[in-house]
């Protein structure tokens, strides 16, 4: 007599086993109700950046037959409202379950971690040339509306110094860490950021846009001069 051993149902003999939603990009949500097992792997920085961006690496296993293999890039929602994106999938055969690594990435919440994008739009100037009025990227209003501003974190990453003409010129650059992708080209000269002191920035570079382990950045520098800054005022406490 030959013996089957069934283990497909043995996770749901687990203490405090959670409620999650899986969600498939096409698909309908999977709400996977207490059938799913977590467990803690790591956190750590996603980027150096003072703590302020954080990234949580768990592992979460439930039953194969409550859900299809879900595809890289898909999302376990838990009960506090937290998002999960799926890295990697491992399927467990002896015990017929899924094993999903998965990543929350976030910057902290705070007024320091935020900024105003904007975009420009052109007029005529005094001598018929092109000139730059600048609006929200969002709400195509001017002044920007709350409605153009997102988290973000802005790290400082190098300052250089150097001579011109006998004056001084000082280049600030910063790494700019997105909570989620803009959705369209941020580089170049049509776009600017505002940071909550008021200052200005040129974006030169925008990284990691569609990648799902890692958060959005944009390489920027700060405006300190030219017809921009002053035309624009500096910033009041500046």
């Amino acid at each position: 007599m030959s013996l089957t051993l069934d283990l497909a149902d043995d996770l749901l003999v687990c203490d405090d086993l959670r409620t999650l939603t899986l969600k498939i990009e096409g698909q309908g949500d999977v709400l996977l109700s207490k059938c799913v097992l977590d467990e803690p792997l790591l956190v750590k920085e996603m980027e150096p950046a003072h703590g302020q961006v954080p990234q949580t690496d768990r592992r979460f296993h439930w039953p194969q037959k409550r859900s299809v293999q879900p595809p890289l890039g898909s999302v376990l929602v838990d009960e506090a409202g937290t998002y999960w994106t799926i890295l990697a999938v491992e399927h467990r055969n002896l015990v017929q379950t899924w094993a999903a690594r998965a990543r929350n990435l976030a910057v902290i919440s705070a007024v320091a971690n935020t900024a105003t994008l904007l975009k420009a739009t052109y007029g005529k100037g005094r001598a018929n040339e092109a000139m730059a009025q600048w609006v929200g990227l969002f709400s195509g209003e001017s002044p920007p509306t709350e409605e153009d501003t997102v988290p973000a974190r802005f790290q400082p990453f190098s300052e250089e110094a150097e001579l011109i003409f006998g004056a001084e010129w000082t280049k600030e650059t910063y790494r700019v860490i997105f909570d989620q992708a803009v959705p369209m080209e941020l580089a170049g000269g049509e776009y600017r950021m505002i940071d909550k002191d008021g200052f200005r920035y040129r974006i030169v570079k925008y990284v990691n846009e569609q990648r799902i382990d890692r958060l959005p950045i944009a390489i920027a520098i700060r405006i300190l001069e030219g017809p921009e800054y002053w035309n624009q005022g500096p910033p009041v406490d500046s």
